[in-house]
């Protein structure tokens, strides 16, 4: 099957898949990712390893797109008012999640690298399958709020704490032609570019969204401009070398804080890219290989069991301090259980990087993410729902063809 007929399965499958889950009161991107994991190698085979490569093109803008709407929540008013309490709640529960997995880990005898490796991993929640129950959920409130603010950072976080145990990991594996200074200096570099570059590259495309977006008035205008700023975000950091993740945001948080029409130009998105996430996510179920659960073993239930508590009591205690109210303290840890994206894409640094240890800690990942991709999007609705922040949504009216 070539790419054209793969994609247009693709969007059909996604469609249908989100109907038929409505019916078991499922979220839509299950749907998505089951109908990725039906048409996908791990059964039908229709969409094949090759079609997925060539189109996961389209799996960056989606992605690109996602996160730059999270950009929004980094508005300076915002911030002001819940940033100090959602850093904490972050902090805390990224940090007790890979206290348990690293602990867990050095328990059942694996080295420390691989340990602190997948410590650092254990940190990160997924941020486009929960931003999607969310906005499908049309969920506004205190959870609401503080569960896309501990997205937002938590990823930031995730990836700091991946490069400094990557760094400790470097300077312990001695080289004798090279020096103390070198090896720093290479350890570091890495994060110091991820980082700057990549806020310095959404800020650019930001302000350049922000200035043209004065002169676009219609619709099809702004989705043009909007999807044209994201693709050329997300292309140069790509070539680059830049996280796609930080720059997209930046990219949206520029927009919130330097124009006056950011809020039509995220309405006018919002109309615009559903076909770019239904071709996301079926492509992530796609992506997805179920034969990793037989072999998940019991370093995987240990890091399954390890990350999943340590959300949950992390996110508990975070909030507790924060005085946020009880339905937070009580449904936050539950829908911070998702993880994929850049969790995936560490793996895929560490086998570069540490091939040594890539084998122990890519099984674990990549079968632990199956699990998550699967139950993340149902536990994060049941909290939203739980917490009484889901809310119904108003039809649009139907527009006449004549």
């Amino acid at each position: 099957m070539n790419e054209l007929s793969s994609l247009g399965l693709i969007l059909l499958f996604a469609l249908f898949a989100g109907h038929l889950v409505k019916f078991l009161r499922l979220p839509e991107i299950t749907g998505y990712i089951l109908a990725g994991v039906v048409v996908g190698p791990s059964f039908l085979g229709w969409v094949s390893h090759e079609n997925l490569s060539t189109l996961s093109v389209f799996s960056e803008v989606a992605l690109g797109l996602i996160l730059f709407s999270l950009g929004s929540i980094f508005e300076m008013d915002r911030i002001a008012a819940i940033g100090r309490g959602v850093a904490r709640i972050t902090l805390t529960e990224s940090a007790i999640a890979a206290f348990l997995v690293t602990g867990g880990m050095l328990a059942f005898g694996q080295p420390w690298q691989v340990s602190f490796l997948l410590g650092a991993i254990a940190m990160e929640t997924a941020a486009a399958s929960t931003l999607m129950v969310i906005r499908e959920c049309n969920a506004n409130g205190a959870l609401t709020d503080t569960v896309t603010g501990i997205i937002g950072l938590n990823n930031i976080f995730c990836l700091i704490g991946f490069s400094l145990v990557a760094a400790l990991i470097d300077l312990t594996t001695t080289d004798p032609n090279v020096t103390f200074i070198q090896t720093l200096y290479q350890s570091l570099y890495p994060l110091v570019w991820q980082l700057v570059g990549s806020v310095a590259l959404g800020f650019l495309v930001g302000v350049l969204l922000a200035s043209w977006a004065t002169r676009v008035i219609e619709h099809g205008e702004l989705s043009i401009l909007l999807i044209g700023c994201m693709l050329l975000c997300v292309g140069v950091a790509l070539v680059l070398d830049l996280s796609t993740l930080i720059a997209s945001m930046a990219v949206g948080a520029t927009l919130s804080n330097l124009s006056t029409h950011s809020k039509r130009l995220f309405s006018a998105l919002s109309r615009t890219d559903p076909p770019f996430y239904a071709i996301f996510f079926v492509i992530a179920g796609a992506d997805l290989n179920l034969e990793l659960l037989g072999s998940i073993g019991v370093l995987g239930v240990v890091y399954v069991l390890g990350r999943s508590s340590g959300k949950f009591l992390g996110a508990h205690i975070g909030a507790r301090k924060a005085g946020l109210p009880e339905v937070v303290r009580r449904w936050l840890g539950v829908a911070l259980m998702s993880q994929a994206g850049l969790a995936i894409g560490l793996t895929l640094i560490i086998n570069r990087r540490f091939p040594e240890y890539s084998g122990a800690v890519s099984t674990v990942v990549l079968a632990a993410v199956v699990v998550y991709e699967m139950i993340g999007p149902i536990s994060a609705r049941f909290a939203i729902t739980r917490s009484g922040e889901a809310q119904p949504r108003v039809s649009e009216p139907a527009e006449s063809l004549f």
